[in-house]
């Protein structure tokens, strides 16, 4: 079991990142995913931010000291802390009129990305004295978080950016030998098994998964699989609501252990989640639970999934995205208090009544999602092209009534007097059991 907490990066706090640790080793989230990157990391070709950078040092001495494993992610295609753009300047190329597909396709921008992954590889930390490459904190390198291609179906423009990615992910293999290397794909498939996608427009994503994780230099492969990602589906075009999204959850990451089985590889559910206030606090529990029992069937059964890891674990008042699960936080669902008798001929006082649990603790930060779109950068016109020609004929696997195997009322029954920390409690001894 794992979990991302990406804002770990933005903590100078050193007694935070070890409190936060100290929570995970309660819980059994013996993996934790982060940048390895950030607003300054780097700010120029070859220059990074060494103030942030001793950051993420105390960060990996602290895993380490903690018996706690690092996923760390070397770049990623969203605008957070440092985009696809930010990498293009530093790079030397305007990225005025371009786009995602040029950014996969400049020579100058592979160069700075090698360069820019060498110097994370090789960085001596500050605390330890280990190069990143040689630390055993360090379990695993994605070479890029959710390496889309809006719009990129077509061979000529997916040769483009499946040649990126296999250059940069040979070039950590090369720089880390002892350490696992892999994509932070999403899962969505391509020109085979589209039938298992969340959505018509899925494909147009320009994710081939089933290429991207039998690359070479690819170790594990990995899923990022979220209630957002789901479209409307034909016949009537309905929306997906949350049972239908749990029956869907499961047949895609069957579908996905299936594939990674037949390669040999390892498969992790690397990112999960679900956002409040769209959903309930009891549907994330449900959520957490149903995803907690595939995983203890993955280890009961020998099964291909090794791990899954939800978005996002925290602390404090840390920012929240509206994902976060506070491991300092009540594990017990509170319980009503019996009312008080009353004396004779006086009234009863109103008896105290369960909090509502649909919104995160009062103490703590507003719930302020990300709101990123597909921009022109981002080929959302392309994407949209795309997604409008494969509804003519795409027709999901997923919904005949056969896959409808989640018995929602039998899970709301056994998660009514369940947390998510709970969930975690449970499991972990499951899990971890010789």
């Amino acid at each position: 079991m794992g979990a991302n907490a990406y804002w770990l990066m933005d903590k100078q706090d050193q007694g935070t990142v070890d409190m936060f640790f100290d929570r995970c080793n309660d819980f059994g989230l013996k993996v934790i995913r982060l940048w390895a990157f950030n607003r300054r990391m780097p700010y120029a070709w070859g220059k990074y931010d060494e103030t942030e950078f001793q950051g993420l040092d105390y960060i990996v001495d602290s895993a380490g000291r903690h018996n706690i494993r690092l996923i760390l992610a070397l770049g990623n295609t969203w605008s957070a802390y440092r985009s696809p753009q930010d990498y293009m300047q530093m790079a030397g190329v305007d990225p005025t009129g371009k786009d995602l597909l040029d950014f996969y396709g400049s020579a100058e921008v592979r160069n700075f990305y090698r360069d820019h992954i060498s110097a994370i590889l090789w960085r001596t930390n500050t605390f330890n004295g280990r190069r990143y490459r040689d630390d055993a904190a360090i379990m695993m390198w994605d070479a890029l978080n959710e390496p889309r291609c809006p719009g990129c179906v077509d061979a000529e423009s997916q040769a483009t950016q499946h040649a990126f990615l296999d250059e940069m992910t040979a070039h950590v293999k090369a720089n880390t030998p002892h350490q696992m290397v892999a994509l932070g794909t999403e899962g969505y498939f391509l020109n085979s098994y589209e039938g298992w996608n969340p959505g018509a427009g899925a494909r147009c994503e320009g994710e081939d998964w089933a290429a991207l994780m039998n690359m070479k230099s690819v170790d594990v492969s990995v899923v990022h699989a979220y209630e957002r990602q789901m479209e409307s589906v034909p016949p009537k075009w309905g929306k997906c609501d949350f049972a239908c999204f749990c029956n869907y959850l499961i047949q895609y990451l069957s579908a996905h252990q299936r594939i990674a089985a037949d390669s040999g590889k390892p498969l992790i559910l690397e990112e999960y989640g679900l956002i409040l206030p769209q959903y309930t606090m009891e549907q994330r529990v449900i959520l957490f639970r149903l995803v907690a029992d595939n995983l203890e069937l993955m280890k009961r059964s020998g099964g291909p999934m090794a791990g899954a890891m939800f978005w996002n674990a925290a602390i404090g008042t840390v920012w929240d995205d509206g994902y976060n699960v506070y491991l300092d936080g009540p594990v017990e669902k509170p319980t009503p208090t019996a009312a008080p008798t009353s004396a004779p001929g006086t009234s009863a006082p109103a008896p105290t009544t369960r909090t509502s649990t649909s919104g995160p603790e009062s103490s703590r930060a507003p719930i302020v999602a990300n709101t990123e779109t597909l921009t022109d950068f981002l080929r959302g016109p392309q994407r949209a092209a795309c997604a409008e020609e494969a509804a003519r004929w795409w027709l999901p696997i997923w919904t005949a009534g056969w896959a409808q195997t989640v018995d929602m009322e039998a899970y709301t029954e056994r998660c009514t007097d369940m947390t998510v920390l709970k969930v975690f409690k449970d499991s972990k001894d499951v899990i971890y059991a010789s």
